[in-house]
């Protein structure tokens, strides 16, 4: 008499699927560069963006499309950043300067 569990093979090929992030700096560069497009103009987010986003792409070769994203929106921050400063010290430095000496000579 056979036994139905004979044909069975005790081992098994089932590998489970890594559903891991595999590039944590690549996340963080693109997580980086869209919180300055969302929340507004800032210095040190969109450069901690870059660094990530290089960094990225030097150590982590499958998270280069994010850290690309992440560099891209985080230069174009930056870039915004420092022209919105640049234009702010320029109207504002002339007029407190011409306010300045507007009260000292009256």
């Amino acid at each position: 008499m056979s036994n139905v569990n004979d044909n069975v093979h005790t081992t098994s090929s089932y590998r489970p699927v890594e559903t891991g992030i595999r590039s944590p700096l690549a996340v963080w560069s693109l997580v980086l560069g869209l919180s300055s497009i969302a929340f507004g103009f800032t210095l040190f987010v969109p450069i901690a963006g870059i660094v990530l986003g290089v960094l990225s792409r030097r150590r982590e070769p499958e998270g280069r499309t994010m850290a690309l994203v992440g560099l891209i929106s985080s230069a174009v921050m930056l870039l915004g950043s420092v022209v919105a400063l640049a234009i702010g010290l320029a109207v504002v430095v002339p007029a407190g300067v011409l306010g300045l000496l507007h009260g000292l000579a009256g």
